[in-house]
C-alpha cells in the first residue's frame, strides 16, 4: 500500500482527535454543543463502512434520514450537500409514521422513549447507523450516542448494535469512543 494511501485516514483521524480534544466547554443550552454533534457525526462517517448489499451501484448520495424536531435534527442540515466516501449527503426529515427506507443514517432527535424504542426496534438489524444524544441511547441499542462529560461532547458506541445493523467501524475511531454494551 501507498504512503498516500496511509496518509490520508491518519491525517482525517488526527484532525478528527482535535475536534474531541479542541471542543470547547459547553453547556446543555449553548447552541454549539449541536454542531458539534454534527460535526463529529460527519467525522465518523468517514470511518464506517456499511455492506456493499447496501450500496447498489454505490449511490452518489448518502441520507442521513432525522426523526423528530430538536435541536439535534436541525444541527445535521448543516451537513446537506457535503461528501463523505465520494458521496453528497441528503437531508431528509422523516414524517410520521417514518419510512425508513433509503436511510443510512437514522438521527432521532427529542424523541420520546416510546418512539425511540420502536424506530430502534424497526432498524433492529437494517444496515442503518442510528444515531441519538438522549440519555443510556447506545445503552439501549442504538449505535452511536453523543454524551456531555464535564462540558464536553463525547461519544459511546455500541459494537454489538454496529454489528447487528452489520456496520464495521474503524478501530482508530473505536479507539476515541467509550464503549458500551446494551442493558439487557
Amino acid at each position: 500500500m501507498s504512503s498516500t494511501c496511509l496518509t490520508y485516514p491518519l491525517i482525517s483521524l488526527l484532525l478528527f482527535a482535535g475536534l474531541l480534544i479542541q471542543t470547547p466547554t459547553v453547556s446543555a443550552q449553548e447552541p454549539g454543543e449541536y454542531q458539534i454533534k454534527a460535526a463529529m457525526t460527519y467525522n465518523m462517517l468517514r470511518f464506517m463502512d456499511w455492506p456493499d448489499d447496501n450500496l447498489p451501484g454505490q449511490e452518489p448520495q448518502m441520507t442521513i434520514c432525522i426523526a423528530g424536531k430538536g435541536p439535534l435534527g436541525s444541527a445535521m442540515d448543516s451537513l446537506q450537500g457535503k461528501t463523505v466516501k465520494n458521496r453528497t449527503i441528503s437531508i431528509q426529515q422523516l414524517s410520521l409514521p417514518p419510512d425508513i427506507s433509503g436511510c443510512e443514517v437514522l438521527v432521532l432527535s427529542d424523541l420520546d422513549q416510546a418512539s425511540r424504542a420502536g424506530l430502534l426496534e424497526k432498524t433492529r438489524t437494517a444496515p442503518v447507523l442510528t444515531v441519538a444524544d438522549s440519555k443510556g441511547f447506545a445503552r439501549s441499542g442504538g449505535v452511536v450516542g453523543f454524551v456531555l462529560q464535564q462540558g464536553k461532547v463525547r461519544f459511546e458506541i455500541n459494537q454489538t448494535a454496529a454489528q447487528r445493523h452489520r456496520l464495521r467501524i474503524s478501530a482508530q475511531l473505536l479507539k476515541l469512543a467509550r464503549i458500551v454494551t446494551e442493558a439487557p
